[in-house]
């Protein structure tokens, strides 16, 4: 197999910690034109009105349903796709047509409901004009904002292809014709290594699969495109099978029919590229913000209130017996990325081979009296708060396994990585269900993992809040944790 580094590639990669991904545009252009709307109903008020507590809350209601209903209509008209977004002028009779059909929705309602007179005509004028006026030019400064972004490599869409027959050359020069906003390929690797080495469509043969797989667990990839023969239908199969476990796009390249037809793109982020999506990211674009922000803002509050807990719980622990307060163990975390996870020392301080790890089971004489007591009431873990705000952990998501464990289920337990799509968690959907504790079944495991990607295929607030409420529920009724 290739080595990565010989090959270059590690060399095109661009520092991860300042991209942003295509997906996040979208959300940023709604924000922007929410907020464009809001800022005309309220600077028109300002300046044409004087202030009158009966009537502000009418105008306060009038401008926040301007706001939702013309988002909703842009939404809907596919006004925030990325295609949309960078062609502004082009675009701006959908933009224009929506906030005249919510301003004429709201004066329908408001001329049934008979309280139009509490409205100012000159106000309702400035605002619906300055809200065309303004959108649009947000719209043209959030344009050349993101094309600044996009030369400057702020924003990119990282690609890697997976083939080098006639349908990765095709793809390759159709990429080449249609130039999709802020893509670049990173990479073009072979499945037969006597390919590796040699150009397709003037990209170089970086590696195998393996060192693509190597290179998506390194680096920050966005998609991952299968330019395969379908009639090979084995092949790509397993190809998928084996990309699923990774928290990257996967896409099958259409076949060789496909690029002798007028392509029609499909909606969503890859409209420019002629590919069928089969393997979506988990937990991306703004999703992915507000999981972080319900992480760092719940656990430095959870970190603040059990304060008191954490302190006597060390002293506890230090008094007991011999030994570091904190017990800290490798882990496999995000995209197989190892990690420190720290847990309260609950076991009596051994010297223990480091690539053996042995569950824990009842009554085990390794645990210690403290140890018992915050096993059972999962008080041990609550040192992975820290591990939240390091960013290596969520509050909610698969629960981390040792090392040796993963090794030992991934081999005998298919799909069993594609529980690392996202970040590992204090609390997940498998343990509020019964999961937990020692896993004495292969079945038990094989119940675990599909709980786990269960999950983090069907991310939402609120299952996050479900699963933190219910795990409070488990921690005090159930038992099986020891």
């Amino acid at each position: 197999m290739a080595e990565l580094g010989e090959s270059g590639v590690a060399d095109t990669a661009r520092n991860d910690a300042r991209t942003i991904t295509v997906g996040s545009l979208p959300g940023a252009a709604m924000v922007v034109d929410a907020l464009t709307l809001i800022g005309a109903g309220i600077a028109t008020h300002q300046a044409l009105l004087t202030y009158n507590s009966v009537t502000v809350e009418f105008y306060v209601f009038a401008i926040g349903f301007v706001t939702l209903v013309t988002i909703t209509l842009l939404s809907r008209s596919a006004m925030y796709e990325v295609d949309a977004i960078m062609r502004p002028i082009s675009r701006s009779d959908f933009l224009i047509v929506s906030v005249i059909t919510a301003f004429l929705l709201f004066l329908t309602i408001v001329v049934t409901l008979k309280v139009q007179d509490i409205f100012s005509n000159r106000w309702l004028v400035a605002f619906g004009v300055t809200s065309v006026v303004g959108m649009i030019l947000t719209r043209l400064l959030v344009w050349r904002l993101f094309r600044w972004m996009g030369d400057e490599g702020i924003i990119s869409r990282r690609l890697l292809v997976l083939g080098t027959g006639p349908q990765a050359q095709h793809f390759l020069h159709r990429l080449g014709q249609i130039k999709p906003y802020f893509t670049t390929i990173d990479g073009v690797f072979a499945t037969d290594t006597s390919e590796i080495g040699t150009l397709v469509e003037g990209q170089p043969v970086r590696g195998d699969f393996d060192a693509m797989i190597a290179f998506a667990r390194r680096k920050r990839v966005d998609d991952i495109i299968i330019a395969l023969p379908w009639n090979e239908e084995d092949l790509v199969s397993d190809t998928l099978d084996a990309l699923r476990e990774l928290p990257i796009n996967v896409s099958v390249s259409t076949d060789l029919v496909g690029y002798k037809l007028a392509f029609r793109p499909v909606m969503g982020s890859a409209s420019q590229i002629p590919v069928f999506e089969v393997v979506q990211r988990p937990i991306s674009g703004w999703s992915f913000l507000l999981k972080m922000l319900e992480d760092y803002v719940l656990s430095t509050l959870a970190l603040l209130l059990l304060s008191p807990v954490l302190i006597l719980v060390a002293i506890a622990i230090k008094l007991d017996s011999p030994g570091p307060v904190l017990f800290r163990q490798k882990r496999l975390g995000f995209n197989n990325r190892e990690f420190e996870i720290y847990k309260f020392r609950s076991m009596y301080h051994l010297e223990i081979p480091p690539h053996v790890t042995k569950q824990a089971t009842r009554d085990d004489p390794r645990i210690t009296p403290v140890g018992r007591i915050i096993r059972r009431t999962s008080i041990d873990e609550l040192p992975q708060l820290l591990n939240v705000l390091e960013g290596t952990m969520s509050l909610v998501g698969p629960r981390p396994h040792a090392l040796d464990h993963n090794e030992d289920f991934g081999r005998r337990i298919r799909g069993y990585f594609a529980r690392h799509k996202v970040k590992p968690g204090i609390t997940g959907w498998a343990q509020v269900n019964g999961l937990r504790g020692e896993t004495e079944a292969l079945d038990a495991m094989q119940a675990r993992v599909e709980h786990d990607v269960y999950y983090s295929e069907n991310w939402s607030l609120l299952f996050d809040l479900r699963i933190l409420f219910t795990t409070v529920l488990v921690v005090l009724f159930q038992r099986n944790a020891y």
